[in-house]
């Protein structure tokens, strides 16, 4: 990085050192189902991918991360469980400077490693904004989860879930369209970009553009990102702050959950190359009639035109 700015990370498509069929995985015990060891050999050669690919900035932005994540949690506030009795910016306002200060820093860390990935990875501006969002959405539903019931799910009440259950059906739905966005962004890549007349070669190349292993990741890190905002809810939600396990553990889930969303966002940008567009088919076709109609526009007589 050279005057503090992020650059774009944008490896060649066609420089691959090696490709996926050049990996080969040994029979295990566990492969008790054809799409075991294929998910396997996505996931070395990904594995052998990164080794090359992840330069130190990927570093960089991944550390900036974790030390938000240790100047949030490890907090003098939350250690003493808080005051009960305040809420909102009144709270913000009889927090004690230490702890005020940390938490400034946090969300400026934050948004440093938000920027260094859309400087990152182009193409997948949105997106990693909506999977920081679905983590902070699961984190708001943990919250309500916890509320009523501050050892959820033990002792669960249905009348009391609704409002947790609305929050992660609209994290599950959004994470559901960016890997349906991925893919059929895939999709089209080999269509257009691999186009052959014998089938059997875009077979082979839309296998050689197989997301098994990279949605396996995806899933991954949408559960680390649950357990670590529920490990998290459970230790806010007992006051006297005597579960460490819970505030450990959301600190191991946090860091985990942190090179895995780097994992996601990077491996499209790194399949698809940084001119490409990651959308639905329906969102190709809305902008595709979009443009027809302002071709007609173009040429109609606008006698009439507002």
């Amino acid at each position: 990085m050279d005057g503090g700015e992020s650059a774009t990370h944008d490896a060649s498509h066609d420089a691959l050192p090696f490709r996926l069929n050049d990996v080969k995985v040994e029979p295990k015990f566990f492969d008790f189902h054809p799409l075991i060891p294929q998910i396997r050999q996505e996931l070395m050669f990904q594995l052998k991918l990164i080794r090359i690919d992840w330069n130190p900035q990927f570093t960089i932005a991944i550390l900036s991360a974790v030390l938000a994540i240790v100047l949030g949690a490890l907090n003098a506030d939350i250690f003493d469980g808080g005051n009960a009795k305040v809420a909102g910016l009144e709270g913000l306002q009889i927090a004690g400077s230490t702890a005020y200060f940390q938490m400034v820093i946090s969300m400026l860390i934050w948004g440093w490693f938000l920027f260094m990935l859309i400087q990152m990875f182009p193409i997948m501006r949105t997106h990693t904004i909506t999977l920081l969002m679905i983590w902070a959405g699961l984190g708001i539903a943990q919250v309500f989860f916890h509320s009523t019931n501050k050892n959820f799910p033990v002792g669960l009440s249905l009348s009391d879930m609704m409002g947790g259950f609305l929050i992660t059906l609209v994290c599950i739905f959004f994470l559901y369209f960016f890997i349906k966005a991925v893919r059929e962004t895939r999709d089209l890549h080999v269509e257009t970009l691999h186009l052959h007349e014998d089938v059997r070669v875009m077979e082979e190349s839309m296998l050689e553009h197989s997301l098994r292993g990279w949605v396996f990741i995806c899933g991954t890190w949408a559960i680390l990102a649950m357990l670590s905002a529920w490990t998290g809810a459970q230790y806010i939600a007992e006051r006297t702050g005597s579960r460490t396990w819970a505030l450990t553990l959301h600190i191991l889930f946090s860091i985990l959950t942190i090179p895995l969303l780097v994992w996601t966002v990077w491996f499209p940008q790194r399949m698809l190359g940084s001119e490409a567009r990651v959308r639905t088919k329906a969102a190709v076709s809305a902008d595709e009639n979009l443009m027809k109609k302002a071709k007609i526009l173009d040429v109609s007589p606008d006698q009439e035109a507002w």
